[in-house]
């Protein structure tokens, strides 16, 4: 696992210059999936750049990314290890030139994430993670280890985009916020202690966690769906998450600062 991380950080930043290419040209390709979320060019060059390079570096490994069609759960059920990406998450950031859009990388191993890289190619910054040995930024400065705050004041990292009241509904507390795109970049600052708390309510895909997962956890965080379970992965037919919430240090009461629910409360 270990051995795989160098080559994961720079495959990420290779991606990261992929998309920065792109980044506000004139015509950035943009189209509508059929699950009608955008994807323009630089998702596609990205993807492009993470597929060829992991499959140069660990040819038995398969990938599993949100620009590919996925396989059925037969075929992929049996898989004991592979990589999970999003190639750009925040793709309506990087539409908008907000700068908050981040490429992901996971592996994950008998369902469950053990190696995360979250690029930031508009801050040339890079958070990394394995099992069991810790969380990490990386930018040109250098690279620090990074953990959860301290409960002090609590601070919800929000969406730019979602209305505020569809996460404050939940929360039996006061709050600050920090406004930030992409979910795996606002999963990041509460790694390195800039947030407390994420609430995502509204689809997402496995890849969009994968990496985040190992990331928080290994600084001291969690994230788990809206009813506080853990997140599974490839393990059912779909691979849309269910909502969830990504949480800083433990000593906060989570679970009596925060209603638990469902995604069908909001349908």
């Amino acid at each position: 696992m270990q051995d795989f991380l160098a080559p994961c950080i720079e495959l990420a930043e290779q991606a990261g210059l992929a998309i920065m290419a792109i980044y506000r040209q004139n015509d950035i390709g943009e189209q509508v999936k059929q699950d009608h979320t955008p994807v323009t060019k630089a998702d596609i060059a990205a993807n492009d750049v993470l597929m060829a390079g992991l499959e140069r570096m660990a040819p038995d490994i398969p990938i599993m990314s949100e620009e590919t069609p996925i396989p059925s759960l037969e075929k992929r059920q049996h898989w004991q290890r592979y990589w999970l990406l999003d190639p750009m998450d925040g793709t309506g950031e990087f539409i908008l030139e907000s700068g908050d859009f981040a490429v992901n990388i996971a592996l994950i191993e008998n369902n469950r994430p053990v190696l995360g890289v979250i690029h930031w190619p508009a801050k040339n910054t890079t958070y990394f993670a394995t099992y069991q040995q810790g969380a990490y930024k990386k930018t040109p400065q250098g690279v620090e280890r990074i953990s959860v705050a301290q409960p002090a004041n609590l601070t919800l990292a929000v969406s730019r985009r979602q209305k505020l009241e569809a996460v404050s509904q939940y929360l039996n507390t006061t709050f600050d916020t920090v406004p930030l795109g992409s979910c795996s970049l606002k999963a990041c600052i509460i790694a390195e202690g800039k947030a407390d708390c994420f609430m995502r309510i509204g689809p997402t895909g496995e890849w969009d966690t994968g990496a985040s997962q190992v990331i928080v956890e290994e600084a001291g965080g969690c994230i788990t769906d809206a009813e506080f379970n853990p997140l599974t992965y490839n393990q059912r037919e779909s691979t849309e998450n269910p909502d969830f919430i990504v949480m800083g240090h433990p000593d906060w009461e989570w679970q009596k600062m925060i209603s638990p629910h469902q995604r069908s409360h909001h349908n």
